[in-house]
């Protein structure tokens, strides 16, 4: 569906109509960086506000994706953390590994007469909702928040080539991203073949991270998962090695390699991964933070 062909004018976001939106998404395409950064900081206002997915989001998502596909597009990693923003929402990693079906059962129900109803209440300044009315507009926020998912869902194919890009942040952003669709087809032995050289070190530390956050499986993978782990506990680049040694952890807590407890400590001792990517890490905590959360299960 192009951009013109999506009814804007009867969608909804924060503010009332979306018919702003196409004009949004066109700039960020913009030669002027101040362009693309009020366009983007639009669109968090609007179609995200305050972490609430809207009526229009779900729409939203496949444009972003598009442009994020597009290589002349520029900043594309700034892109994939909105696109992060509207298909999986605020979210932290203390809720991985992640459950769709757990997140969104609040939508259990919802019908498009009870999203009419209660985008009347958000928009008429004199209704005063019940406790009844204020449960229907919960449920229908997770309902949005769930097609937004699930917009998301659609492109993990996508995702995976990302984790090959030539820009590292575009690359690692993939790789987080990517923990938050599960169920994609092929996300383990793409997350597995991300190189750990200098070059791709972010993007394989991130990766790594995405790793451990895995739900394990019974039906296989464990293995080459712990397998390619380990190996990378003596990677070069430190912070490969650090998130390597937190990823085991978060898998097999006091039962980690005795390798990984020692990475994990040397980091600690050497303040390793405090500051480092500030600008291009697309997690919510540094890499040292990840680390000290995963002594604490190692040694628990």
């Amino acid at each position: 569906m192009g951009l013109d062909a999506v009814p804007w004018n009867r969608l909804h976001h924060a503010y009332g109509s979306a018919t702003d939106v196409p004009g949004h998404l066109r700039s960020l395409r913009s030669s002027d960086p101040d362009v693309r950064q009020n366009a983007c900081a639009a669109l968090l206002g609007t179609v995200y506000h305050h972490g609430t997915r809207w009526q229009a989001t779900r729409y939203v998502v496949q444009f972003v994706v598009g442009l994020v596909e597009a290589r002349d597009t520029p900043d594309r990693a700034v892109l994939i953390g909105l696109l992060r923003a509207l298909s999986v929402g605020d979210r932290e990693d203390g809720e991985l590994p992640f459950s769709s079906a757990a997140a969104f059962a609040a939508a259990s129900g919802v019908t498009s007469e009870t999203e009419r109803t209660v985008l009347t209440w958000l928009y008429d300044e004199e209704t005063r909702p019940d406790e009844a009315q204020l449960a229907a507009t919960d449920a229908v926020a997770a309902y949005w928040a769930q097609a937004a998912y699930e917009a998301g869902a659609r492109h993990g194919y996508r995702y995976l080539n990302w984790l090959s890009d030539p820009d590292p942040a575009v690359a690692a952003g993939a790789a987080e991203l990517l923990v938050w669709f599960p169920e994609t087809p092929g996300i383990v032995p793409s997350l597995l073949a991300v190189p750990a050289d200098d070059a791709h070190a972010l993007a394989r530390s991130s990766a790594n991270l995405s790793l451990g956050h895995l739900a394990r499986s019974a039906e296989g993978g464990n293995v080459e998962i712990d397998s390619r782990l380990v190996d990378l506990l003596g990677a070069p680049h430190v912070t490969v090695s650090l998130t390597a040694a937190v990823a085991l952890a978060y898998r097999h807590g006091t039962s980690l390699p005795p390798g990984a407890l020692q990475v994990l400590q040397n980091a600690r001792n050497h303040k390793v991964g405090r500051r480092e990517w500030a600008d291009s890490w697309p997690w919510d905590r540094p890499p040292a933070a990840f680390a000290e959360l995963a002594l604490r299960r190692a040694t628990r």
